[in-house]
């Protein structure tokens, strides 16, 4: 990758891709492996986007709680995944109980465990049908609340385990999530096992900016959809074509549409001396309803599965906490964090707090599937906004909007 901090009314290209995230990446790529010349455009000084990585005190603090999961096909599709050096999480989730720290594992995987899980009241043959069940629901698409009642999923698995788990996925306590995107994401985690990148999730921008023209610091405050020019306050490019993929507000601005419904997050990241679990399993407060012990959706010792993101000697924990409608406090998080482990996390130090109001697009029900972007002249809009609000979503969208580029310019 090359950087430069400067703009110059001389250069010129054949497309200029405005955001370095993921879907801008993306499309660059696939744009310059057709032999076009192409120009990223990043208003921040660092690529990635929404995907980035902090060093705090020689932690590594990801923004926000993320992970990446292999088995996306538009991710191998652009990259080798083998490079990225995957730190898997354990197929597991560890659920807190009124009386008990429980451990449920996949049972596709490990078939021996569900006579175990079945005496742990946290699951049932009903339950296990029902969610079978779900699985061959057809028809016109629903809201993650509405297909899982229509199904009989209702018992304990699905209001302790399922719930609080889905809600640190897609971001919402309410299930007002298309099902049939919380299908697709279900299938992934049972085709491949998510994890992080070696070095933190800033790895994979680092290796999709590679051999790309990159420009930091560089703040688009207008395009010109009929003429593909790019304006940088009283400065230009010309473009043949221009590929928006400045986040999701950012790009909404850009084009004149409306800004898109989000769903924010705000993770905590403390130190510690010891370890509060013995394993890198997502934890969740299975006590009642989703959220009603705490503003926790998931937790986990994130060093456990990826030591090189704590020091020598330290350990790193991360509780990811959802803001629609809500404030989480350090208080009140560090609280729970201390009932989920059953430890005193008092001498817990705060490393970091991310405030991600943009975490992730809404994906109401019947809302388009598949792989999109949207063309306005000589300017196409792309992000994770399109069809699949995931990591994979957003690279499939960037090279979708390649292909419309490649329609463009003929």
């Amino acid at each position: 990758m090359s950087t430069t901090d400067t703009t110059s009314t001389a250069n010129t290209a054949d497309v200029i891709v405005v955001g370095a995230g993921v879907a801008g990446l993306a499309a660059a790529r696939e744009l310059q492996s057709q032999g076009r010349t192409v120009i990223v455009l990043e208003s921040e000084g660092h690529i990635g986007g929404r995907i980035t990585t902090e060093e705090v005190d020689g932690f590594l603090v990801d923004r926000g709680f993320q992970i990446l999961n292999p088995a996306y096909r538009h991710l191998s599709s652009s990259i080798d995944v083998d490079r990225l050096g995957i730190r898997a999480f354990p197929r597991a989730v560890r659920v807190r109980t009124d009386n008990d720290l429980v451990e449920l594992v996949d049972p596709t995987r490990r078939p021996q465990a569900l006579p175990k899980m079945l005496t742990s009241g946290l699951m049932s043959k009903n339950d296990l049908a029902a969610f079978r069940l779900l699985t061959k629901l057809t028809g016109k698409d629903t809201t993650r609340a509405e297909a899982f009642d229509k199904a009989g999923f209702t018992g304990p698995l699905r209001r302790h385990v399922v719930d609080p788990f889905l809600s640190g996925v897609v971001g919402e306590r309410d299930g007002s999530t298309s099902f049939r995107h919380v299908a697709w994401l279900i299938s992934k985690f049972v085709a491949g096992t998510p994890g992080l990148p070696s070095g933190g999730m800033r790895t994979l921008p680092r290796i999709m900016a590679e051999g790309l023209d990159v420009r930091l610091n560089q703040r688009v405050t207008g395009v010109d959809t009929t003429s593909a020019t790019v304006w940088l306050g009283d400065t230009s490019l010309q473009a043949k074509a221009v590929v928006i993929a400045a986040g999701l507000e950012q790009s909404a601005a850009l084009m004149g549409r409306p800004d898109p419904q989000m769903h924010g997050t705000r993770t905590f990241w403390f130190a510690a001396d010891e370890a509060p679990s013995d394993t890198a399993a997502v934890h969740v407060d299975g006590r009642g309803q989703a959220g009603e012990h705490g503003p926790i959706a998931t937790a986990c010792v994130v060093s456990n599965a990826a030591p090189e993101y704590a020091p020598d000697g330290k350990h790193l924990i991360a509780a990811l906490t959802l803001t629609d409608g809500a404030d989480p406090s350090e208080a009140d998080t560090r609280g729970q964090l201390g009932e989920i482990f059953g430890v005193d996390p008092i001498a817990w130090t705060l490393l970091a707090t991310h405030d991600v109001p943009d975490t992730l697009p809404a994906v109401a029900p019947g809302e388009p599937g598949g792989v999109e972007a949207q063309r306005s002249e000589r300017a196409v809009m792309c992000g994770d906004q399109f069809g699949n609000a995931s990591t994979d979503g957003a690279i499939a969208s960037g090279q979708a909007a390649a292909k419309l580029v490649r329609d463009i310019l003929g």
